[in-house]
């Protein structure tokens, strides 16, 4: 194997390649970049099972072949390489890496054990990066950190004509937004769960490169979906379950509405949570009159209170929430002015823009003893 490749070109793609490196490989292999070069083209692989990269490297092909390289090693020497043209040469199972005076060998091993990654074939949907971009900041905030209910660490797609319903929920919280969809050959009222890790590491690639437009493709038989931007593929596996019926959560009726300036109360819940920390991160909201008052207190710490100009429908209340919660709902949230809905101080608590883009953010309240 023989290619020249310019070190730039080399450092952004294997940057974006090595996103598919586990913290924690399962197999030794796994930690590895496959460097696969054929008369064609020459492409960087990598997965961790989950997501898996496949990209195509601009480069001048002498000699054909293929290895496995560290990663790690081969990234951070990757990023120390000046300016200008790099030459990558392997014979048996050493990488040799030549630019400006430097000689590198890096030893390798075969490509036998690498898993096989499915390729593209045809995109089902097309979709703009933007959009897409900004739901996936709004409803993956509310997926499950954990994996102690796989299920729930995903966002569910469901596909109905021109337009796409996402729901992500941990339990505690509910995000749910839509996509929309142009022309699509998949069949309607098709459902899916992708991983929430997945989503958000698409949404990064799709940041960097600066693309438009991207293509989707659902391999059945594999279980995965593919997503291809520009020169490069983005496979993740499906999370296989049944997603909770999350439309029964979803509050349809309210006996307090307000509505109140989105910056204001972020502020007034960061302040809040910093006498909160000990508290289980509890932060009270409370209407009274036309006011919202954003209250925590700890016996240790002491309290904060901080009142918000508020318009008012319906009856005077209090409500405990986290604020995690409610700070990572208000900071993907670009909307000059929020509405928060609910039937009662331990009922879930819906919050909405005021423009009401049909992004709604469900959390439900925390129980506490006056």
């Amino acid at each position: 194997m023989k290619i020249t490749v310019l070190s730039t070109d080399l450092k952004k793609y294997l940057g974006i390649v090595n996103r598919g490196i586990g913290v924690r490989p399962q197999l030794p292999i796994l930690s590895g970049v496959l460097l696969k070069v054929t008369k064609e083209e020459v492409n960087l692989v990598s997965t961790d099972l989950e997501v898996s990269f496949w990209v195509k490297l601009p480069a001048k092909i002498d000699e054909e072949g293929e290895m496995v390289v560290p990663a790690k090693l081969f990234g951070e020497l990757v990023a120390s390489l000046p300016a200008g043209n790099v030459t990558l040469s392997a014979e048996k199972n050493t990488l040799t890496v030549s630019a400006k005076g430097i000689n590198a060998e890096v030893v390798g091993q075969g490509v036998e054990d690498f898993p096989s990654i499915p390729r593209a074939k045809k995109p089902q949907i097309t979709l703009k990066s933007g959009d897409f971009r900004q739901k996936m900041d709004r409803v993956c905030i509310s997926a499950a950190r954990d994996d102690t209910r796989p299920v729930l660490t995903g966002v569910l797609w469901e596909l109905e004509e021109n337009k796409t319903i996402l729901a992500a929920t941990d339990g505690y919280r509910l995000g749910v937004d839509k996509l929309n969809v142009g022309k699509t050959t998949i069949e309607k009222n098709t459902r899916f769960i992708l991983p929430a890790r997945s989503l958000q590491e698409i949404s990064k690639v799709l940041a960097e490169t600066g693309e438009d437009n991207f293509g989707i493709e659902f391999d059945k038989e594999n279980q995965q979906v593919i997503f291809t931007i520009a020169d490069m593929e983005v496979s993740s596996r499906l999370i296989a379950g049944e997603f909770p019926p999350y439309q029964q959560i979803m509050p349809n009726t309210y006996s307090t509405k307000a509505v109140f300036n989105r910056e204001e109360l972020l502020e007034a819940v960061k302040r809040a949570n910093l006498f909160a920390r000990d508290n289980a991160n509890i932060v009270k909201m409370t209407i009274e009159g036309e006011r919202l008052i954003v209250k925590a207190e700890s016996s240790q710490l002491g309290s904060n209170s901080t009142e918000i100009e508020t318009e008012i429908e319906g009856e005077g209340l209090t409500v405990a929430f986290n604020a995690r919660y409610l700070l990572d709902y208000l900071g993907v949230n670009n909307a000059e002015r929020v509405v928060w809905e609910t039937e009662g101080e331990l009922k879930p608590s819906v919050f909405k823009r005021e423009d009401d883009d049909g992004w709604i953010q469900v959390v439900m309240p925390v129980r506490v003893q006056n």
